[in-house]
């Protein structure tokens, strides 16, 4: 491509140095794989990993929601196919979905990719709930012990 400017007055330049332009398509990368453990505990820090390829071999930045509100920004540049780790900690139970996504540096964005975590509410062991079950499953075992729990 060649370019010449030309005043309101009709004066013009001379022709510019050539320049090629390559147009290409640009596709997103790859939906992020995310991997790490799906349970864990509130207060408690967990790795996570992501991996993703972009086609065109560009390199890659990551954004990951947490599902708590918070996120890490845009991560990176990082070479496509490289495997990354990032850390999170959540404050509360509940069941979380971690998003992932990622951009080249064209800036075309990928879908999201997503893991479930649950941090669990804690278990607690009840003995009468547990005596209750057993009672019940052997209605003629234990007399004593019904008799005991009115059951």
């Amino acid at each position: 491509m060649k370019v010449k400017a030309r005043d309101t007055w009709g004066a013009a330049s001379i022709w510019s140095e050539s320049l090629n332009v390559t147009i290409t398509d640009n596709t997103p990368p790859e939906v992020p794989e995310i991997s790490g453990p799906a349970e864990g505990k509130p207060g408690s820090q967990y790795l996570y990993n992501l991996l993703t390829t972009d086609g065109q071999g560009q390199n890659i930045y990551y954004f990951v929601d947490w599902g708590d509100n918070t996120t890490t920004g845009w991560l990176g540049p990082y070479v496509s196919g490289t495997m990354i780790h990032v850390t999170h900690s959540w404050s509360e139970k509940g069941t979380y979905t971690i998003k992932a996504k990622a951009k080249d540096t064209f800036d075309a964005e990928s879908d999201w990719g997503t893991l479930q975590v649950v941090m669990p509410t804690e278990y607690k062991f009840s003995l009468n709930g547990f005596l209750e079950h057993l009672l019940g499953m052997f209605p003629h075992m234990f007399p004593i012990l019904r008799h005991l729990m009115g059951y």
